[in-house]
């Protein structure tokens, strides 16, 4: 997450604002204590709750450095847009330190931050009706608590920020300067626009995100806003969100629980499916019965396979039924399958073991090996719901290791969302070398962030979605 480019103060209709950085600055950048980046999306947007608690968690001890109290946020915080985000978090900076807030989000400005990120670049001046307007602009930002961070505690020396550092100070904490501006036209509204879009990025984080906005004052008085103070504060009102200092071991990155036990399949489908592979419609549905249980006692509805499921290639059922997995918990699935990682994956079932790590085109990744599976639904039931102690999980030799549950974490783990999450998936019919599985099948998975949107897919998510009944996902 960088902070590309910022802008200082532009005098719009006649108006000039306090451009100085207030005097509490911190003496340097502040390290995000959790480290909530290692956690949350790294391309992309993520609004996910465990993300932006981890973020309000670092920017609460930010604050705490600086004698700030705590950052009280609505509960639903997680289901506002970005800018909206952006907005309440910066009027409780400005708010907790004395400052006037912003009344709210203008919808002429908030059109205009957006077209600006679109383009990746600084809003335009306003125009009439507003004054003493500065803008601002970042790429590769999660959501509005990431932004408020970069600005407010990461904007000094060692950031990046341009113009701060090398023997330049000339850049250093103008960020934190803009959104803590004094406003000092007395009898006219505060006006913020915001605008954002996941894959807008087109400078050096290319396919990242951008976020862009424009703080100024009405003077015109009859704009209308999107989205006001008032609302956040009645929202507030009704529950906070809550911070968090780490993520238990007991679930994913995405705040999904492990399951106390493994499940015993119901019905047990290893007394239907047959040695070796087995796609034959008495398997498949035995199986698939077992995860529908299994889901049941997770409140979740039963899993929906496409027509024609039986007749995918094992690497396909594997895609689709871990996109399921993701997609029946309201987790963004993984676009398709790719080449690079189709190989990838293959050379971990060819030796029996997790695929190795795919490269520098990816920012994030993680593996996933089965042996013994009948098929593509039997080796997700294993990493899903067989993956504890006592299970054929080989990272789990005892109770608490941090190897339990891990295949089950890694596929429902936070990999942000968009066209730069894929997939690779393959098999090796009788590649198992571990004892008492010799020569049995050997399944493998890759999921990974790529560094670049990619969009031409060797099985896509989307051709799934086309074999689905309606309203299923």
């Amino acid at each position: 997450m960088v902070t590309a480019l910022v802008l200082g103060v532009l005098a719009v209709g006649g108006g000039t604002a306090s451009s100085s950085a207030p005097p509490d600055v911190p003496t340097r950048s502040v390290v995000p204590t959790p480290d909530y980046t290692q956690t949350c999306a790294p391309v992309g947007a993520d609004s996910s709750s465990v993300c932006l608690r981890l973020t309000l968690q670092a920017i609460d001890a930010a604050r705490a450095r600086e004698g700030v109290g705590p950052m009280v946020l609505p509960a639903d915080f997680a289901s506002l847009s970005v800018p909206e985000q952006l907005f309440v978090a910066v009027d409780r900076e400005r708010v907790d330190r004395g400052l006037a807030p912003f009344t709210g989000l203008s919808r002429v400005l908030d059109a205009r931050a957006q077209r600006a990120a679109d383009g990746a670049r600084l809003p335009a001046r306003p125009g009439e009706g507003f004054a003493s307007a500065q803008t601002e602009w970042i790429g590769e930002v999660d959501n509005g608590l990431d932004a408020d961070f970069q600005w407010m505690y990461d904007d000094g020396p060692t950031s990046g920020v341009p113009g701060c550092g090398g023997g330049q100070t000339s850049g250093c904490w103008a960020d934190r300067g803009i959104v803590l501006t004094r406003f000092g036209r007395s009898g006219h509204l505060l006006a913020m626009g915001a605008g954002y879009v996941a894959e807008g990025d087109s400078a050096g984080d290319r396919g990242g995100s951008s976020l862009a906005a424009t703080l100024a004052v009405d003077t015109g008085g009859a704009v209308p806003f999107a989205y006001t103070w008032k609302d956040a504060l009645a929202a507030t009102s009704a529950g906070v969100l809550t911070p968090l200092r780490a993520v238990p071991d007991s679930e994913s990155n995405s705040g999904i629980p492990d399951p106390n036990a493994n499940i015993a399949p119901v019905p047990d489908f290893t007394q239907v499916c047959a040695a070796g592979l087995d796609e034959s419609p008495a398997c498949l549905d035995a199986v698939l019965a077992a995860i529908d249980h299994a889901h049941a006692l997770e409140g979740l509805r039963p899993l929906v396979l496409p027509s024609g499921f039986a007749k995918l290639s094992v690497p396909e059922q594997l895609f689709v039924a871990v996109d399921l997995e993701r997609v029946d918990r309201g987790l963004p699935p993984f676009g398709g399958l790719i080449g690079p990682l189709d190989r990838n994956a293959q050379r971990g079932a060819d030796d029996a073991n997790d695929p190795p790590d795919p490269g520098r085109n990816y920012v994030l990744d993680d593996a996933e090996w089965a042996g013994g599976s009948s098929n593509g639904l039997d080796a997700v039931y294993g990493w899903m719901y067989d993956d504890g102690y006592g299970s054929g999980n080989l990272d789990c030799p005892r109770r608490g290791a941090q190897g339990c549950w891990g295949h089950r974490k890694g596929i429902l783990d936070d990999f942000g969302s968009g066209p730069n999450l894929v997939m690779g998936a393959a098999l090796d019919p009788h590649g198992d070398t571990h004892r008492g599985d010799v020569r049995g099948t050997s399944m493998a998975v890759t999921l990974a962030v790529a560094r670049a949107p990619v969009h031409r897919h060797v099985f896509s998510w989307a051709s799934v979605e086309a074999l689905l009944p309606p309203g299923s996902t």
